[in-house]
Order: structure tokens, then C-alpha cells, then sequence
């Protein structure tokens, strides 16, 4: 009853509010109360799934990264029993055999030139060696970074004793042997500093099937490990073999390098519970994964070989907490400020909606009104009638709303209209009479260069002359370029085919002074197209000029012309038309392909750079599609292609095309 009577006061107190207040203080809690359980919900539900798909994702990737050094680990063994079956090592082995010392001495200089090709590049390879029957090694190879170096005979080791010579000796033909991960020895004893090591062996038999030797390739640890890295930042990852003994290390401190190799027997049960090193060494640790106090961590089975349960490494990859963490913490700060803005938004919301309701509703009615019928001010009204202000209200508002947004439209469009026109106008005034200004001074330099250069018999003179003649030649190409920007195209129904014909007859003598022919197909029946025929015939001369720079290997450049057909495939009607400039030159590159419509670009050394630019406008003034396809080597193809002509037009098309 006591909360019934609370109750009833809440209420008594929000009838006696303001209307402001009556407004304000349910939004704010119709908004506080779900915003806020939604935002615990969504929180505590996000940390769990970001967590969970965190872990997972690590754990995948644990596993890709197994996959990959398997893979490694396959090829290897496939090149060593491809190597196996070369006839240069049972040769060899044939000649000591038979006591034939110089064929020997040939022989081994060939083993050892194959097992340098075989081992170039290779980081993981230790030492490649041929050992014979009684564990002597007859051709060895140390392998350093990818670079592998011959021993010398006087070098050479015996290394019968090795228990994984013994067990390569013992295998039948097609076996192969993979032995533990251990430490290297020289001369009997182990390498300082550790070096671990891992061994496949693969016997070798003659023609006739007797044993001549066996092949040993070793390979380095810290190299195989390093094969499973990039790891993320603060990521570490740890190899263990089957008894829980530290293989190696692969992460970020130099220090730990040693501390976890196989040298230093450290085992998993320094720095896991008993319980953890019984996880990590189980049957099956697939997709295993469980937490420490600062990391978590995965596991995943290595397969080195499957006919040896020793040979089953581990590959352990600890993920710090705050990795998984991170997102957590931004994501609670992120939605901790969308609330913010939300309560802050719906504060603001209440107060001007309380403002504008808390006036004289028929007053704005009126107001509205004379607005939207363009009948003068707002005014004034005493107090709201008995109607429904609200709708009759939005219906006005809407109505000038609608009025006002088409005033500014036309508005808007007009003055465009109009800064276009100007703008156009004054630049291309400007741009005639600046072309103008520089043609006339060019000439005259051109002119006193000549006379200079005809009067002046000093050679020097000359050939400063004649480089001064050739920049203003390049000077006026550049205006002649700007010239036929500021052109008005005049437009005209005209074929391709009369266009390359007068193209042919204006760049023919240069090609040919070039030593370059030009051959034409053209296609029957291919549209007319309507165009500028100067414009258009500019644009082929530039491309056919490009393609001559290009220097073609067959000194032969094609223009093929033909029909553009619709994308209907059952029935295919001609719609439009396209040229192909076709050279098989130096072509062009990939980094160069997306610049080469930029102005100004150029690979030509006495190149402008408007050539390709001007080419590009001049098709898409004409409604066409210009594409370009090269490669190094192999030439380049220009493709132009423009819309067909209409009907009426083209009727006349042939005539117009031959009057040019």
C-alpha cells in the first residue's frame, strides 16, 4: 500500500508540471532505462562473442600455420628422393668402385655442381652429403643463408658411427628417413654454439640393385621455426617434441632464443601445471586452446613423420590477454559515448519540442499559412481554436515546404547556368588570345634563329642554333595542341573508313621515312559515325604517331576497322563503330598504363605529355570509348569505338566522307 501511495504522489506531482516538464521528464526515462539495459546487454554479449571469435581466429590460424610447415616439410622430402634417382651419384659411386680415380674426380665436381643448384636459395638447408656403404662421406655441402659451399675432400668425415647414417643404410629402395630433432656433431662432438638439426636420409642403389650409399640432407631448426612467422605483435610461439623437451623459440626476445632450444633441456614442466603439459602432449590436442593468468594459449600437432610417434612435434603460440582484451575496452568506450550522445540528444529533443509546443498552436497554424499561399508575414493569433492544429499544420508546412524547395531548385539551376556560360566564355577568350600572343614572338624567334644559323659558320653556333630551332619547333607543337582544344568541333556524318584513308595519305611519307608501313582492314558494312572529321582524323594521326615511337618489331603498323554489335544474342544489329591501332613495339607498363591520360605525362624524352590527354577528350566529346591494352615486349592496341550515326544521317554519310 506504502508504494501505491508513492506512486499516486509521482503522479499528482507530473499533472502539476509545465507542460515542458510533462514532456521532458518521460522521454528521459522512456530513453534512460532501455538505452541503458540495452547497452549492458549488448556490452556483456559482445565481450563474450569478440572473445570467443577472437580465440577462434587464433586458433585457426595456429593450425594454418602447422598446415604450412607440413607442407614444407613434404616438398622437401619430395626434392630429396627426386635427387636420389639422378645417374650422376650412382656413377660416381660405379667409379670409386672401380678404382677409375680421374673419372671420379670428374664425377664429384658434377654431384657437387648439381647439389649447389639443388641447395641455392634454401635457408633451411644445413648440409647436403653422399655417404657411401661404409659411412664415408664422399661429396658434402654446408649450407649458409641459401649459399651452399663445397668441402674439401681432405675434410671429408666418417660418420659410420651415426645412428642416422646406420638407419639410412638399413632402408629398402623408395623408403625414406626422418630422424629426431637433434644436436649437430663435427669431429665427434657436439657443435658449439647448439645447433639443432633435423636429418632426412634416403638410401641409394645401382642400376643393378646393389646399395652404392645414401643421401643426407640436414636441416637447420631455427629455420624450419622461422617458417611459421609473421606472428602478430607480442605473439610467441614454442616448438616441444614428444617428451615435452623445448625445441625452439620464434618471437620478439633475443633471449629466449637459447633459453628454449634443444640445447638448454628446458621442458614443458618448467612453465606449465601438470595438468596443462598433459593437454599439451595428449592424443589429440586438435584445436586445443585454454588461458593462463596472461595468455592463452594454442596447440596444434606437427606430423614430421607418421611412422614414428617420437617424430610428432608441437607447436605451442601464446596470445597475450590484452590482444583479446583491447577490442573489449574500445568497444565499452565507444558505446559508453553513443549513451552519452544519445541521453544528451534526447535532453536537447525535449527541450525544443516542449518549447515549440508550449506556443500558441493555432497562432503558428495562421502563420504557416499566409506562408505557404505567398500572402505576406506570420501574424499573431489570440489563442488555438478547437480543431486539429497539428495535422492541419503538417499539411501546410509540407505544401510550402514543397513551394520553397522549387524556388531554390530553379534558382539554383539558373545561377549555375549562368556561372558555366561565364566561365566558359572568359576562358576560352583567354585562351585564344594568349595563343595568339605566343604564336606571333615564336615565329619571329624562329625566323632570326635561321639567319643566324645560315649566316654563322662556326659549327658550335650551328649546333646551338639548331637545338634552339628544335625547342621552338616543340613550342609550337604545344600551341598547335592548346589551338585545337579551343576549337568548336563541327560536327558531321562521316565513315571511318574515308577518315584513315585521309590519314593514310598525310603520315604515309613519314612512315615510310621510318621505315614503318601501315596496313588497313576494314570491315564491310561498318556504320557511320557523326563527328568533327578533323577532330576525328587528329586522334587517329596521334595514335598512329605513338605507335611509330613505339619502334615495331615487324615494322608494320595495323589499323583494323569494324562494326560494334549490340549485346543481344539473338539478334545482333550494328551499333556503332571502332578502330584499332595495332603495333607490336616496346609496349607499355602496367605503373605507366594509369597515367599515360594524365597531361603533361610522357616517357618520350622530346615528348609534350597532351598528345593521349587531347585524344581521350576528343572521344568523349564524340560520345566514344577509347581503351588501351600492352604489354612489354609484345606491343600495344589502341581501341576507339563511337556510337553509330542516326538513321537520316547516315543516308548521306558516303558522300560526306568522300567530299574530305
Amino acid at each position: 500500500m506504502a508504494q501505491w501511495g508513492s506512486y499516486m504522489r509521482a503522479l499528482d506531482r507530473l499533472k502539476n508540471m509545465t507542460l515542458k516538464g510533462k514532456i521532458i521528464v518521460p522521454m528521459m526515462a522512456l530513453s534512460i532505462l532501455p538505452a541503458a539495459g540495452i547497452a549492458l546487454f549488448t556490452i556483456v554479449n559482445m565481450q563474450t562473442s569478440m572473445r570467443t571469435a577472437a580465440i577462434e581466429r587464433e586458433v585457426v590460424d595456429t593450425s594454418m600455420r602447422t598446415r604450412e610447415l607440413e607442407e614444407f616439410l613434404n616438398a622437401v622430402e619430395t626434392d630429396l628422393r627426386f635427387l636420389s634417382k639422378g645417374r650422376l651419384l650412382n656413377d660416381l659411386a660405379e667409379a670409386r668402385s672401380a678404382g677409375q680415380q680421374e673419372q671420379v674426380d670428374l664425377l664429384r665436381r658434377q654431384v657437387e655442381q648439381e647439389l649447389i643448384l639443388f641447395s641455392q636459395g634454401k635457408r633451411s638447408f644445413y648440409q647436403v652429403r653422399y655417404i657411401d656403404t661404409n659411412g664415408l662421406e664422399v661429396v658434402r655441402l654446408d649450407v649458409e643463408e641459401g649459399q651452399a659451399k663445397v668441402v674439401p675432400v681432405a675434410q671429408l668425415q666418417n660418420k659410420s658411427d651415426r645412428y642416422y647414417v646406420q638407419e639410412s643404410l638399413k632402408l629398402s629402395p623408395g623408403q625414406l628417413y626422418k630422424s629426431p630433432m637433434d644436436l649437430n656433431m663435427e669431429g665427434g662432438r657436439v657443435e658449439i654454439p647448439f645447433r639443432p638439426v633435423l636429418r632426412f636420409g634416403i638410401p641409394l642403389f645401382g642400376e643393378s640393385g646393389e646399395r652404392t650409399g645414401s643421401l643426407i640432407l640436414n636441416l637447420g631448426a631455427k629455420q624450419i621455426f622461422e617458417l611459421i612467422q609473421p606472428l602478430r605483435v607480442g605473439t610467441e610461439a614454442f616448438f616441444v617434441d614428444a617428451t615435452g623437451t623445448y625445441l625452439g623459440y620464434v618471437g620478439p626476445t633475443e633471449e629466449k632464443y637459447e633459453s628454449y632450444s634443444l640445447g638448454s633441456e628446458r621442458g614443458l614442466s618448467d612453465d606449465f601445471s601438470a595438468a596443462e603439459v598433459s593437454k599439451v602432449l595428449g592424443e589429440d590436442p586438435q584445436a586445443l586452446h585454454f588461458e593462463t593468468p596472461d595468455a592463452v594459449i594454442s596447440v596444434e600437432p606437427v606430423v614430421v613423420s607418421a611412422d614414428s610417434a617420437v617424430n610428432q612435434w608441437r607447436l605451442i603460440v601464446s596470445h597475450p590477454l590484452d590482444e583479446f582484451g583491447a577490442p573489449v575496452r574500445n568497444l565499452t568506450i565507444y558505446l559508453s559515448v553513443i549513451i552519452a550522445l544519445v541521453l544528451a540528444l534526447v535532453v536537447w529533443i525535449g527541450v525544443l519540442v516542449s518549447n515549440n509546443l508550449a506556443r500558441p498552436v493555432a497562432e503558428l497554424r495562421k502563420a504557416m499559412s499566409r506562408i505557404a499561399t505567398d500572402r505576406g508575414a506570420v501574424m499573431r493569433v489570440a489563442s488555438p481554436g478547437p480543431v486539429n492544429e497539428l495535422d492541419a499544420l503538417s499539411r501546410e508546412f509540407q505544401l510550402m515546404a514543397e513551394r520553397l524547395e522549387q524556388t531554390q531548385s530553379r534558382l539554383q539551376g539558373l545561377q549555375t547556368g549562368l556561372d558555366d556560360a561565364e566561365k566558359s566564355s572568359s576562358m576560352g577568350q583567354l585562351t585564344s588570345g594568349l595563343l595568339q600572343e605566343l604564336r606571333d614572338p615564336l615565329s619571329a624567334i624562329r625566323n632570326k634563329v635561321q639567319a643566324i644559323s645560315e649566316l654563322d659558320e662556326d659549327t658550335a653556333s650551328r649546333t646551338l642554333a639548331h637545338n634552339l630551332l628544335a625547342d621552338v619547333h616543340r613550342m609550337e607543337e604545344v600551341l598547335q595542341l592548346f589551338s585545337a582544344e579551343t576549337q568548336t568541333p563541327q560536327p558531321e556524318v562521316s565513315s571511318l573508313a574515308a577518315i584513315v584513308k585521309s590519314v593514310v595519305a598525310l603520315v604515309g611519307a613519314e612512315l615510310r621515312h621510318r621505315g614503318l608501313q601501315l596496313e588497313v582492314d576494314a570491315d564491310p558494312g561498318v556504320p557511320s559515325v557523326k563527328g568533327d572529321f578533323n577532330q576525328l582524323r587528329q586522334l587517329l594521326i596521334n595514335l598512329i604517331l605513338n605507335a611509330a615511337d613505339a619502334k615495331p618489331e615487324s615494322n608494320n603498323i595495323i589499323i583494323k576497322i569494324s562494326a560494334v554489335m549490340s549485346d543481344d544474342p539473338t539478334e545482333q544489329v550494328p551499333v556503332g563503330a571502332m578502330v584499332k591501332v595495332i603495333d607490336d613495339g616496346k609496349g607499355i607498363s602496367t605503373e605507366s598504363l594509369i597515367k599515360i591520360w594524365e597531361p603533361f605525362y610522357t616517357t618520350k624524352q622530346d615528348g609534350v605529355g597532351l598528345g593521349l590527354a587531347i585524344c581521350r577528350r576528343i572521344v568523349e566529346e564524340h560520345g566514344g570509348r577509347i581503351e588501351v591494352s600492352s604489354q612489354i615486349s609484345h606491343g600495344t592496341t589502341v581501341a576507339v569505338s563511337f556510337p553509330m550515326a542516326a538513321t537520316e544521317d547516315s543516308q548521306t554519310a558516303s558522300g560526306v566522307g568522300a567530299s574530305h
